[in-house]
């Protein structure tokens, strides 16, 4: 027969407790997940993309590096980044964007993060401005 003394009350409590954070921070995760899936590239969400493509290509540096990668090919970060003369946590907030976006597309060789340029991403965004598809109120 088991006894309810101090000890036990006090490891049911918590493991209730810590219960009552795994659900918890399992439903941040959800929403950051989903908020993040709004936030980023999908096939065939030719508005969204569109918007996110003009607002990453809103900063000359972004611009620079896309051009930079169109013609320079694939490349790591930070040789990426070096004509430019910013520090690489700058550089890789803006890869970020250009990765949400869909025009580079990123991934690590050991310490390495080689960025890769995109083309059909490019190709979107003018086929959406080509078509009028942003005129129609979409953005």
């Amino acid at each position: 027969m088991k006894y309810w003394d101090t000890r036990r009350v006090k490891r049911v409590r918590e493991r209730e407790y810590d219960r009552e954070h795994a659900r918890e921070a399992t439903e941040i995760a959800r929403r950051t997940a989903m908020l993040e899936r709004e936030r980023s590239y999908s096939a065939g969400a030719t508005a969204k993309n569109a918007s996110l493509m003009l607002d990453a290509l809103g900063s000359r540096d972004r611009r620079r590096m896309v051009a930079r990668l169109r013609t320079g090919g694939a490349m790591s970060l930070s040789k990426l980044a070096s004509p430019f003369r910013i520090k690489l946590p700058t550089a890789h907030a803006h890869i970020k964007v250009l990765e949400r976006s869909g025009f580079v597309k990123t991934h690590k060789h050991g310490r390495v993060r080689i960025c890769v340029y995109n083309p059909l991403a490019l190709k979107e965004l003018v086929h959406s401005l080509s078509s009028g598809f942003l005129h129609d109120g979409a953005i």
